[in-house]
Parts: C-alpha cells; sequence; structure tokens
C-alpha cells in the first residue's frame, strides 16, 4: 500500500469515531508505516476492516436518520 492509498483510508478514520483499541492500531500503523514505508499484509487487512465497518456505519445511519425524517414529514 504506498502513501496515497494509505492517506485515503487514514484521513477518514480520523474524523470518525475510534475505540481506544481502534485509535492505538491506527497509529501504530501510521508509525509502521513512517519507519518501513509499507504495510504488511495483515496491517492492511486490519486496517481495510475497520475502515468499511465505519463507512457501513455512516451509511446506515444516514439511511436511518432519511427514513425518520420521510415518516415524519408524510401525513397521518
Amino acid at each position: 500500500m504506498d502513501r496515497r492509498r494509505l492517506n485515503g483510508p487514514l484521513s477518514l478514520l480520523e474524523q470518525e469515531a475510534l475505540t481506544p483499541r481502534e485509535k492505538q492500531f491506527v497509529e501504530a500503523v501510521k508509525r509502521y508505516f513512517l519507519e518501513h514505508g509499507k504495510l504488511t499484509e495483515q496491517q492492511e487487512s486490519i486496517l481495510k476492516g475497520i475502515y468499511k465497518e465505519k463507512i457501513w456505519m455512516r451509511k446506515s445511519f444516514f439511511i436511518q436518520n432519511r427514513l425518520l425524517k420521510d415518516s415524519s414529514l408524510k401525513p397521518a
């Protein structure tokens, strides 16, 4: 994973509410990448998993809010 590909997920994860363990992992990945210029396959896989989970949660929250908003606008 090159720096450009890594910055996308990291920038989103920095905006999301992360658990303490997720924060710790993201910081460790950043340090490792700065030191070695690459990630291990395991680090990349875990980072992708956290990223996908946060994207899924964001989409679900948006859809839920939209449905609630739409249902409150309909006449009874």
